[in-house]
Formats: structure tokens, C-alpha cells, sequence
């Protein structure tokens, strides 16, 4: 299975995404019933971040080729899925996988499938920053969470995540802890502040200096209301600008 995650994350990385492997177990003890997967608790589950660099590496090919399909959701998860896709047809095609993506709901409670950013947290991929990483903020003012990444701040997304239930990672090893990038309060209720109040302007995601930056167009599409964003998909497969 090692060679099997090398070739996964060597696939992964040209098109720019990171992956982290972790234990479905030390998901399950972070998160509510609602929430736990229904794995042993060593099964190997496999996080795909996207870096900066994922919209020119694997979205604008996704969209020149396949310019006339017909897309019921944003093209971008219709782009991951279709990688992670490429994955469990090739080098996983003999493996059993469950998969998960950032943008699904389960049918019955309208509850995400699976909180990513708890899984980046114990993943060892970005610190999940929350309320309760904070003093001093307002009590009666709820400040929802988010994560930063030691590499790209704010400029990531998780995506995916990819459970594989017949295999298992050692029995005795123990969660690597995510970098602490925003160590003091100050700045932590800053970073909080910015993401709950000011998200549209990009602010949190300079809490910290990042190595790279989503590009112009990438920002221009982010900013789009995805009502909107077709206009943006056709004029760049007409060769327009954006």
C-alpha cells in the first residue's frame, strides 16, 4: 500500500494538491456522534488539500476538456471529483475506498458528511483555529473557525478525503500536531475576527506570510457568485478575458 500512497500523492502534488494520511480513529475522537465515521479506529484515511497552484494544474485542464459538459454544480468539485475518480480508477482500482468531498451533505440530516477541518487538524495539516483557542473575544458573539496552513495561510482548501477501510496505520502511532502558526491571542482573535466579519476582502488568509497566493484569476473566480461564475468558465474557453 506504501507504493501505492507514493504514486497517489506524486499524482496528487502535479496537480496541485497535498495529501495527509492520518488515523480514522483520531478523527472520531475529535468530532460528536453525529459526526464519526464508521471505521476501526487504525483504518487509513487519506486527506487531498488544494495548494494555490491546484486551479491552473487540474481545474482550467478539467475545463478544456470537457467544454460542453453539462455541470449541475460548481465545475471546480466537479474538477476533484473527477481526479479523485482518476485515483480509484488507476492506482487504487483494485482497493476499497469510501470518499468524501468538502461540498456533500448527508441526505437525511443536512449535516456535512465529514468536518474537514477537523480532519486537517488531526492530520497534522493546518491548525484549526476556534473560539475556544481565544480569550477576551465577545461571549455572546459566535466566531466560527478556520484553518491556517503553515505553508499557504489561508490560500488552501480542503477537498477530499478517502478512507480506506482494509487497511491500517501502526497501532502505536500518535497524531503529529499541526503547526501553530498563530501562537498568541492576539493575533488568533484578529485571524478570527477577519474570517467571521471581513472573509470577502482575503485578510485572514495573510494572518501569517504565505509562500504563495491564489493567482488574479483564481481570485476573480472565488469572488464570483458561483451564479455567476459560468461567465467566467465560457469566456476563458473562448479565449476572452475573464
Amino acid at each position: 500500500m506504501d507504493a501505492k500512497l507514493n504514486e497517489v500523492r506524486d499524482q496528487a502534488e502535479s496537480r496541485g494538491f497535498v495529501t495527509y494520511t492520518f488515523k480514522v480513529g483520531w478523527y472520531n475522537d475529535a468530532v460528536g456522534d453525529a459526526f464519526k465515521l464508521p471505521f476501526e479506529y487504525d483504518a487509513l484515511g487519506v486527506l487531498l488539500l488544494s495548494s494555490p497552484d491546484m486551479f491552473e494544474l487540474n481545474f482550467l485542464p478539467y475545463l478544456k476538456n470537457n467544454p460542453t459538459q453539462e455541470v449541475h454544480r460548481d465545475p471546480l468539485d466537479c474538477s476533484v471529483a473527477d481526479f479523485v475518480s482518476h485515483l480509484k480508477e488507476s492506482i487504487l482500482k483494485n482497493e476499497a475506498v469510501e470518499t468524501y468531498f468538502d461540498y456533500e451533505t448527508d441526505p437525511r440530516t443536512r449535516r456535512p458528511r465529514i468536518l474537514l477541518q477537523t480532519v486537517g487538524h488531526v492530520a497534522g495539516a493546518a491548525f484549526y483555529y476556534q473560539q475556544m483557542h481565544v480569550t477576551d473575544s465577545e461571549p455572546s458573539k459566535k466566531l466560527y473557525g478556520v484553518s491556517i496552513h503553515p505553508d499557504y495561510g489561508g490560500w488552501f482548501a480542503f477537498r477530499s478525503v478517502m478512507v480506506f477501510p482494509h487497511h491500517f496505520l501502526p497501532r502505536d502511532l500518535s497524531p503529529k500536531p499541526p503547526v501553530d502558526v498563530v501562537p498568541g491571542n492576539e493575533d488568533r482573535l484578529k485571524l478570527l475576527l477577519l474570517f467571521n466579519d471581513h472573509w470577502k476582502d482575503n485578510r485572514f488568509r495573510d494572518i501569517i506570510q504565505p509562500q504563495k497566493r491564489y493567482s488574479e484569476l483564481q481570485q476573480k473566480y472565488f469572488n464570483t457568485l458561483p451564479a455567476d461564475r459560468k461567465i467566467l468558465v465560457n469566456n476563458y474557453l473562448s479565449g476572452l478575458p475573464p
